[in-house]
C-alpha cells in the first residue's frame, strides 16, 4: 500500500510542481509594471498631468505611473545627473534642449529613433522640426518633444493702448537702436514711451515694456541683429560673447532700462515694486510683458474675467529689426527614457502617449504649453481658440501668434560644457542691468574667461583614461604609511601580560568607531585626493589629469579666488563679531540671578535651528520693503538709511540687502549672529571653570570689576577663547548653506563662498576631480591657519603650567 502511494506521489508530483510554477508566473505576469515620471511642471500643469495619467493607465492596465515632481527648474537636471550616477534614474523623465546632451553623451538616454515603428501612427514629421532638431545629438532624438515656448512673444494690455490712443499691436511693427517718431505705432520703441507715465515728482508709475528678465530682451535685441554667443550649438570650439553685434545689443538692452527708462531694472523691481515683471503687468503697472505663452496659467488665475482686477489683454509677435529680420530665443520641453530602465517598452508608451496628441491636447487646452505637433497648434477648440471655448480661456485670443513666433525661434548652444561657460557672462551681468558698467567691458572679460574655459573642457575630453590600478595600489600605499605612522613608534616598547590584555579589549571596544572612521572618512578622503588628479563626472570613465586641477584653481579659474577672497572677508568679520558678542552673553548669563537659566537656554536654541530655516526667517528680517531691519533704520535712524539707499545704487529707494553688491556681504554677516548661542555656551562653561578664589583674592587686593575681568577673567578664559577663535576660523571657511539658500552667490558673485563654489564643481558641473582639488586646498588652507595660530599661542594661559 505504502509503495503504491509513493509511486502515486512520484508520477504527480512533477505535474503539480509545474502547475504551481505556472500559477506563479501568472501570476508574475499579471503583475503591472510600475514606471517612475519625473516631471518639473507647475501646480497648474500637475493637475493636467495627473487626468492624463490617469487616463493612460486606465487605457494600459499593466501599467502604473508613480508620478514624481521637482519643481525646482534651476537644480532639476543636476537632480537626474546625480540620480542617474547613483544609479536611481526614473525611468522617463522631463528634459528641454539645453540639458539633454549631458546625458545622452554619457550613455544615460535611449536612442528614439529606435521606436517609432512601435506605435502604430506615429510620424515624428508632425512635429515641429525645429523642436526635434534642437532634442536630437548628432541626428539621433532623446528628448520627443512635448511643447515648444517661443519667446518672442509679447503680451500687451488693450486698455493701455486705447487710452494712449495707439492701435493695437499686430506683429507689423520694427525695432531700431533710436526711436523713430515718424512711423509712430508701427515704432516699437515709439510705442514704449507713449505708454510709459511719469508722475509729478519724477517718478514712473508705469512702464512700457518688459521682458521677464533682462537678457531675454538682450537675446532678442542680439539675435536679430546677428548676435550669437557661440560658433556651433552642438560642438562649440569659439565663444563669441564680445562679437559687436552681441556687445550692441546687451548695450542697447541695458540703455532701454537705465537711460531710456522704458522698462524697470533689476533694482526697481526687486528693492522697489517688490514684485516679479509678470506681477507689474497684472497690476497694469506694465503696458507690454515680454515672454513664453506658460505664462498663461498664472495671467488667468490672477486676470479672471468679471473680477476687478479682469482688464483686455492679448499676445502678438515681438517686433522685427528695422531690416525685416526675426529671431526669438525659445524654449521647449519633452520626455526621455533613461537608459537604465527596466522597462524600455512600457515606458516609450508612456513617453509617446504623454508627449503625443492626448498629452499635448490635455496641456493645450488649459492653456499652458503650445503643442509641439503643428496640427494640434493651430487646430482651433484646441490650442487656438474656437466658438465653443469658455470665456475664461479665451485669453489670449491670438494664439496663431505662436505658430507665426515659432518660424523665427532660434535654440541656444546645448553642448554638455555650455552651462558651465555661460557661467562666466552671468557673473557680470546684474552690474550691467543696472547701468552700472558698459556691456563691451563685461562682454569681453566673459569671452575671455568662458574661451579659456571650454578649451579646458575640451582639452579634459581628450585625457588618457585614468589608471586605477595604479590609483588602488597608491590608495594602498597611503593607508600603510598612516599605519605605519600610527604603529611603529609603539613597536620597542615592553608590554606586560595585563597591559597587552587591556589594550586588546580596549581595540574590541574601540572597533566600531575605527572601522567607521576607516571606511566613511579616511577612506573618502583618500578616495577624494585620488580624484582630485582626475577628470571624473561619476559616468564616464575617470581620465587622468595630473595636477592640472591645481593649475586651473590657482591660475586660470577667476571664481577661485574670488570665492576664496569673499570666504576671507567673511571670516575677518564673522569670527572677531562672534566671539565678541558670545563672550558678552556669557559674562551676562554668568551672573547669579533668578531665571538666568531661561535666559540661556533662549540664547543658545537659536544655534541649534536649521540653517535652512533660519536663512529664510532672516530673508524676511531683510525685506527691503517690510522687513525689520530696514523699517527700524529708516524710520528711527532716517541718516543711516540715506546712507545705505545710497551704497544699494538708488538714494530713492529702500536699500535691497541682498540685491546689492555692496551690501549682499554685510547682510551675511550680520546674519552670523544669529548662531553666537554656540560660542555662548563654551565662554560660559569657561567661565564658570574659573575658581572662585582667584575673584576673591583679587577683592582683597581692592581689584575693581574692569581689572578683575583684565587680571584674572580674561587671562583664565584664553584657552577656551583659543579653542573658539580656531573653531571659529574653520567653521566660517566652510560656510555654505545662507549663500545658497539666500543669495545663490550674488549679485555678481558677491557672496560666492568659496564652499558654494565647491558645491557647484560636483553637483551642477559634475565636476568630481576638480571638486576634490578645490576641497583639498581647503584643507591645506586651513591647516595653516590652525598651525599659525598654534605658533603664535604663547598668549593662552594654562593654568596647569604654573603649578
Amino acid at each position: 500500500m505504502l509503495s503504491r502511494a509513493l509511486s502515486l506521489l512520484r508520477r504527480v508530483a512533477p505535474a503539480v510542481m509545474l502547475a504551481a510554477l505556472g500559477s506563479l508566473a501568472v501570476a508574475q505576469g499579471a503583475k503591472p509594471v510600475t514606471l517612475r515620471f519625473t516631471v518639473w511642471d507647475g501646480d497648474e500643469s500637475l493637475k493636467v498631468i495627473r487626468k492624463v495619467l490617469k487616463r493612460f493607465e486606465s487605457e494600459h492596465p499593466g501599467i502604473k505611473v508613480k508620478l514624481e515632481n521637482f519643481s525646482d527648474y534651476n537644480m532639476y537636471h543636476q537632480k537626474m545627473l546625480v540620480q542617474y550616477a547613483a544609479n536611481v534614474a526614473p525611468d522617463v523623465a522631463m528634459m528641454d534642449p539645453g540639458h539633454f546632451q549631458a546625458l545622452a553623451k554619457r550613455g544615460a538616454l535611449m536612442e528614439l529613433n529606435k521606436f517609432y515603428g512601435d506605435v502604430p501612427g506615429f510620424d515624428i514629421d508632425s512635429y515641429y522640426k525645429s523642436i526635434v532638431d534642437a532634442h536630437s545629438y548628432k541626428g539621433i532624438c532623446y528628448v520627443l518633444p512635448r511643447d515648444i515656448a517661443p519667446m518672442g512673444l509679447v503680451y500687451y494690455n488693450k486698455r493701455l493702448f486705447r487710452e494712449a490712443g495707439i492701435p493695437y499691436p499686430d506683429g507689423s511693427w520694427t525695432w531700431d537702436f533710436k526711436i523713430r517718431p515718424e512711423l509712430k505705432e508701427k515704432d516699437f520703441l515709439w510705442v514704449c514711451q507713449q505708454l510709459t507715465k511719469i508722475d509729478k515728482d519724477v517718478k514712473k508709475s508705469r512702464w512700457g515694456f518688459s521682458s521677464g528678465w533682462p537678457e531675454l530682451l538682450a537675446q532678442t535685441f542680439a539675435y536679430s541683429t546677428g548676435g550669437w554667443p557661440a560658433d556651433d550649438n552642438e560642438n562649440p570650439t569659439k565663444v563669441t560673447f564680445g562679437s559687436p553685434q552681441m556687445i550692441k545689443a546687451y548695450q542697447f538692452a541695458s540703455d532701454f532700462m537705465n537711460d531710456l527708462g522704458y522698462m524697470p531694472n533689476s533694482t526697481e523691481t526687486s528693492a522697489s515694486l517688490n514684485a516679479t515683471t509678470q506681477q507689474l503687468f497684472a497690476r497694469q503697472q506694465l503696458a507690454m510683458y515680454q515672454n513664453g505663452i506658460w505664462e498663461v496659467p498664472n495671467m488667468r488665475k490672477t486676470l479672471k474675467p468679471g473680477s476687478p482686477e479682469f482688464f483686455e489683454w492679448d499676445i502678438t509677435t515681438f517686433p522685427a529689426y528695422a531690416d525685416g529680420t526675426r529671431a526669438y530665443p525659445t524654449g521647449g520641453s519633452g520626455y526621455s527614457i533613461f537608459a537604465s530602465t527596466k522597462h524600455p517598452k512600457e515606458a516609450w508608451l508612456l513617453t509617446s502617449y504623454m508627449a503625443g496628441p492626448i498629452g499635448m491636447e490635455a496641456m493645450a487646452k488649459a492653456g499652458i504649453a503650445q503643442p509641439a505637433i503643428r496640427e494640434l497648434a493651430v487646430k482651433p477648440g484646441i490650442w487656438v481658440p474656437g466658438p465653443n471655448t469658455p470665456i475664461e480661456q479665451m485669453y489670449p485670443a491670438n494664439r496663431l501668434a505662436t505658430d507665426i513666433a515659432e518660424r523665427y525661434v532660434k535654440f541656444t548652444p546645448n553642448a554638455d560644457v555650455w552651462p558651465s561657460v555661460t557661467e562666466r557672462l552671468a557673473a557680470g551681468l546684474d552690474l550691467l542691468w543696472n547701468g552700472k558698467v558698459t556691456a563691451e567691458s563685461v562682454m569681453l572679460e566673459a569671452n575671455k574667461n568662458a574661451q579659456v574655459r571650454l578649451d579646458s573642457l575640451k582639452r579634459n575630453q581628450k585625457l588618457p583614461y585614468f589608471d586605477w590600478v595604479i590609483g588602488g595600489l597608491s590608495f594602498a600605499a597611503i593607508i600603510a604609511i598612516i599605519l605605519a605612522w600610527v604603529y611603529l613608534p609603539e613597536r620597542g616598547k615592553k608590554l606586560t601580560h595585563r597591559s597587552r590584555q587591556e589594550n586588546i579589549a580596549a581595540y574590541k571596544f574601540l572597533s566600531p568607531w575605527i572601522f567607521g572612521m576607516a571606511v566613511f572618512t579616511i577612506g573618502p578622503m583618500i578616495f577624494s585626493f585620488l580624484m582630485s588628479f582626475a577628470d571624473w563626472d561619476m559616468i564616464l570613465p575617470a581620465r587622468s589629469r595630473g595636477v592640472e586641477n591645481y593649475t586651473e584653481a590657482l591660475n586660470v579659474d577667476p571664481l577661485f579666488w574670488k570665492s576664496l577672497r569673499v570666504t576671507m572677508i567673511y571670516s575677518v568679520f564673522t569670527v572677531p563679531l562672534g566671539i565678541f558678542g558670545s563672550l558678552l552673553l556669557a559674562m551676562l548669563l554668568n551672573q547669579k540671578v533668578k531665571g538666568v537659566p531661561i535666559f540661556r537656554a533662549f540664547y543658545y536654541i537659536p544655534s541649534l535651528a536649521s540653517m535652512v530655516a533660519a536663512s529664510l526667517i532672516w530673508r524676511k528680517v531683510f525685506n527691503p520693503t517690510d522687513g525689520l531691519i530696514n523699517s527700524f533704520i529708516y524710520y528711527w535712524v532716517p541718516e543711516m538709511g540715506r546712507t545705505l539707499s545710497s551704497l544699494a545704487g538708488n538714494v530713492a529707494k529702500p536699500a535691497d540687502w541682498f540685491g546689492s553688491e555692496a551690501l549682499a556681504l554685510p547682510a551675511l554677516i550680520i546674519m552670523s549672529l544669529w548662531g553666537i548661542g554656540g560660542g555662548m555656551i563654551i565662554l560660559l562653561a569657561g567661565l564658570q571653570g574659573i575658581p572662585e578664589f582667584y575673584y576673591e583674592a583679587a577683592t582683597l587686593d581692592g581689584a575693581n570689576p574692569r581689572q578683575k575681568f583684565r587680571n584674572v577673567t580674561l587671562p583664565l578664559l584664553t584657552p577656551t577663547l583659543f579653542f573658539t577663535l580656531v573653531t571659529g576660523i574653520i567653521g566660517s571657511f566652510q560656510v555654505f548653506t545662507q549663500s545658497f539658500v539666500m543669495t545663490a552667490g550674488g549679485p555678481n558673485d558677491t557672496t560666492r563662498f568659496y564652499m558654494l563654489h565647491t558645491y557647484r564643481a560636483v553637483f551642477e558641473q559634475l565636476r568630481t576631480g576638480y571638486s576634490a582639488a578645490l576641497s583639498w586646498i581647503l584643507f591645506v588652507i586651513i591647516l595653516v591657519f590652525t598651525l599659525v595660530q598654534f605658533k603664535g599661542s604663547k598668549w593662552v594661559h594654562y593654568e596647569a603650567e604654573n603649578k
